[in-house]
C-alpha cells in the first residue's frame, strides 16, 4: 500500500489536535487540512490596523500560502484533498467579529474560486464550517476581551460589547457549542466521503441562522432578525438557548445509555 501523506496546520490544541489524533488512527488518501487560526473580537475603534493585518495574515494568507505550496504536487499526481476549517462566520457576519469574519469570508471566496480548477485535476476542496466550538482558543479570546481597554470607543458601544455581546456569547457557546472532537468527527466524515462536499456545516442547530441570508437577497430578513434577537428579544433568546441546552443534554444522555446497552 502506498504511504499516506497528511498535513494539518494548527494542531497544538483544540480542533487541530483532535483531528490529528483521529487521522493517526485512520488510513486516508493524500490530503491537507488548513486549521491554524487566530481570533479577534471587540469594537473596531479599539483595534489597530496592525492587529487586523495579523488576523488576515494567519487566517487568510496562511491558508493561501499552504495551498499554494501543496497544489502543484497534487496537480502532478492528479489526486488530493484540501480541507479548510472555515466558520459559519465565513457565511454570516456577526456583531463585534468584524475582522475575524472578514478573514473567513476571504477564505470562503478564495476556495470557491479555486474549487473549479482543482476538480479538473481530480483534487477536492472542502470547507468545514463550524458554529460555536468550545476550545482553549475561544476561551483565551474571550478572557482577553473581558480585560481589554475600551476607552477609545464611545461608552454606549463599550457597554454594548461588554454587557450584551460577551454575555450573549457565553450563553450561545454554553447552549450551542460543539467540542473539538465533534468537529474532528465531522471532518473525518468529509474526508472519507466518496465524493467530498465543497461545504459542510457541522452544527445542525446553528445552520438555520446562516440560511436567513440566502432566504432574502436584500439582507433585510437577516439584519432585522439579528437586530431584534440582540436588542429587543434577548430575554426570549436566553430562554430558548437554555431549552436547547437541556434538550442537547438529554440527547447525549440517551445516546450514552444506548451505547451502554450495546446498541450502535
Amino acid at each position: 500500500m502506498a504511504p499516506k501523506t497528511v498535513l494539518i496546520t494548527g494542531c497544538s490544541s483544540g480542533i487541530g489536535l483532535a483531528l490529528a489524533v483521529k487521522m493517526a488512527r485512520d488510513k486516508q488518501k493524500r490530503f491537507k487540512v488548513n486549521n491554524a487560526g487566530v481570533g479577534m473580537i471587540g469594537p473596531i475603534e479599539c483595534q489597530t490596523i496592525e492587529e487586523m493585518k495579523g488576523v488576515m495574515e494567519t487566517n487568510f494568507f496562511g491558508v493561501v500560502r499552504m495551498i499554494k505550496e501543496v497544489l502543484p504536487d497534487m496537480k502532478r499526481r492528479r489526486s488530493g484533498h484540501i480541507v479548510v476549517i472555515s466558520s459559519v462566520m465565513g457565511l454570516q457576519g456577526i456583531m463585534f467579529n468584524d475582522i475575524y469574519t472578514a478573514s473567513k469570508f476571504a477564505v470562503e471566496g478564495f476556495c470557491e474560486s479555486l474549487v473549479i480548477q482543482a476538480l479538473k485535476f481530480n483534487i477536492f476542496v472542502s470547507l468545514i464550517e463550524p458554529g460555536p466550538v468550545v476550545t482553549e482558543f475561544e476561551t483565551k479570546v474571550y478572557e482577553d476581551a473581558e480585560n481589554a481597554d475600551y476607552s477609545t470607543t464611545d461608552p454606549e458601544t463599550a457597554d454594548m460589547f461588554t454587557n450584551l455581546y460577551l454575555k450573549n456569547s457565553k450563553a450561545i457557546f454554553s447552549s450551542l457549542g460543539q467540542t473539538p472532537n465533534d468537529i474532528a468527527e465531522h471532518t473525518l466524515r468529509v474526508i472519507t466521503a466518496a465524493k467530498p462536499p465543497f461545504r459542510h456545516q457541522t452544527n445542525a442547530v446553528y445552520t438555520p441562522m446562516t440560511a436567513l441570508k440566502h432566504a432574502d437577497p436584500t439582507g433585510a430578513l437577516m439584519t432585522d432578525t439579528f437586530y431584534k434577537m440582540v436588542f429587543k428579544y434577548d430575554t426570549l433568546m436566553h430562554i430558548s438557548l437554555k431549552a436547547i441546552k437541556v434538550i442537547r443534554w438529554q440527547a447525549r444522555k440517551m445516546r450514552q445509555g444506548v451505547k451502554m446497552l450495546g446498541f450502535r
